[in-house]
């Protein structure tokens, strides 16, 4: 339950998600059993923008079944007041949030989510012959998470770092519990009312992060269609894996068996775009519903042998898929100039490496490396001969380095190595090897000359995984050493195993 204080805070924060005073209208319409369509129509006349995105949603997937239609009239009947409303409602506040607003959080894929949330919902009301409640459902599922945005709005000191720490949505929703004795549904709730919603509506967002429940009352099924919603989204997102898992705990609930729930999820990727587009959100990845739909065919092969016929070409449909994945991974993790690892994948791999190392007591080596005088490379003989000094160094590390020692560009004429398993002494040995395989070689020709390079060199050891309290001090060590080197000329060499000493070499 939301404190008097944090109620107070959120009433008078200026930045909440707000909604346009026509769409607070057709809120107010929608709840008046007097109110006519006539009315809606109307009011939604007074915005062009959410007029025709009303009209293209009539005219999608979802209602293609009969003409198209050309006026408001008619397709805020074929779709229903309260799909009319849950448009409304999506469209506004996706045109009133962007990164700008919320630096650091990622709203396409909060977006991605919700639309994900909004047509499962309405999916397993279908399922559980609800599909009176599938509209109301939709809406809900489309709002659950409103309250992330709120906190954001109100408090993003205290709350980005939640949303950045959070391994997944059950980790985000303890962490607001514990930072504010509450968590986002609950201000969800909070602000639904706040817009007039619904009161079921108001309820369903409270509870849309609860615990599923085998009640066989319409309610306590609707609730838990919007309870399910949202785990099916946060595995969507995540993957084949995270998915299956998430089918297998729901099954019992829905009366669903995996061959069944595998094909509901196609039928929503089948779906997803033509929805997405009418929120001008992007569509997640695909490359996991694929899989999910071969996983669904090899499943109904048991009851279908004709399936056998189209085996192959899923595989390799799906190879082809992997293919197309492993190069986008590739392409993610590695600098297009000099085919290292990229910065982030570095750290990122340093960060795991260090708590291993730690956890082992084991060693582990950073270097960073920067290249000498490199910017009077490019003054002199352009840039164009700069990278060629910059390949050809990769291509020593990447030759030199092998196993497990990781090499990476960090940035400009600046590079980093990893070592894995070694002290002090064994990096000072590789770091000579590597600086005298690059004083002895020509790295590019300009004018005929011959370009060769120095470099400074900074080593920070763990030994016995201690010494360093974190990687960040690993990394700043290694960084300081390797200026320090720099100003006492070139190829140098500086090598701590602590924060504290140091050995030039």
């Amino acid at each position: 339950m939301l404190s008097y204080g944090l109620r107070q805070s959120l009433e008078q924060c200026n930045s909440l998600p707000s909604l346009p005073t026509a769409v607070l209208r057709v809120i107010e319409l929608a709840k008046d059993p007097e109110s006519s369509i006539q009315q809606i129509v109307a009011t939604l006349g007074t915005d062009p923008a959410l007029s025709v995105r009303v009209l293209s949603l009539a005219n999608t997937v979802y209602f293609t079944r009969t003409a198209p239609v050309e006026e408001l009239h008619q397709a805020v009947s074929r779709i229903g007041v309260e799909r009319t409303l849950s448009m409304a409602l999506g469209c506004s506040l996706i045109s009133a949030t962007d990164n700008r607003r919320l630096p650091g959080m990622d709203l396409e894929r909060y977006w991605q989510r919700s639309l994900i949330c909004a047509l499962s919902a309405k999916s397993l009301a279908e399922t559980l012959g609800l599909e009176s409640e599938g509209g109301a459902l939709y809406t809900a599922s489309l709002l659950q998470d409103i309250g992330m945005l709120a906190l954001y709005a109100l408090d993003a000191e205290r709350y980005r770092p939640l949303l950045e720490n959070a391994m997944d949505h059950g980790a985000l929703i303890d962490a607001e519990r514990e930072c504010y004795a509450l968590d986002h549904a609950e201000v969800g709730a909070w602000l639904a009312a706040r817009w007039n919603l619904p009161q079921r509506t108001v309820e369903w967002i409270a509870h849309s992060h609860a615990a599923l429940t085998s009640a066989t009352s319409r309610e306590a099924q609707a609730r838990n269609c919007l309870i399910a919603s949202g785990r099916l989204a946060d595995a969507w997102l995540e993957g084949e894996a995270a998915l299956s898992v998430a089918i297998a705990s729901l099954e019992s609930y829905f009366g669903l068996d995996t061959p069944d729930m595998i094909s509901k999820i196609m039928s929503l990727q089948e779906q997803l775009p033509s929805v997405a587009a009418l929120y001008e959100v992007s569509v997640p990845q695909p490359l996991d519903a694929n899989q999910l739909m071969f996983e669904a065919k090899l499943l109904l092969a048991e009851k279908n042998a004709r399936l056998q016929q189209d085996l192959w070409r899923q595989q390799q449909e799906i190879e082809a898929l992997r293919r197309q994945q492993e190069a986008l991974n590739h392409q993610a993790r590695v600098d297009p100039l000099t085919n290292l690892y990229n910065r982030r994948y570095m750290e990122q791999r340093l960060d795991s490496l260090f708590q291993q190392a730690r956890a082992h007591r084991e060693s582990l080596s950073l270097v960073f490396i920067d290249l000498d005088r490199f910017k009077d490379i490019n003054d002199e003989f352009g840039h164009t001969i700069g990278d060629e000094v910059l390949k050809g160094f990769a291509t020593i590390l990447a030759d030199m380095l092998k196993g497990d020692n990781l090499a990476g560009r960090y940035g400009g004429e600046e590079f980093i190595v990893v070592l894995p398993e070694a002290d002090s002494e064994m990096a000072c040995q590789r770091v000579s090897d590597i600086r005298r395989q690059l004083e002895g070689k020509v790295l590019a020709h300009a004018r005929g000359v011959p370009i060769r390079v120095t470099a400074s060199y900074g080593i920070a050891s763990m030994e016995g995984g201690e010494q360093f309290t974190d990687v960040d001090e690993l990394i700043e060590t290694a960084d300081q050493c390797m200026y320090r080197s720099k100003r006492l000329g070139s190829s140098r060499v500086i090598a701590v195993n602590s924060p504290t000493s140091e050995v030039g070499a």
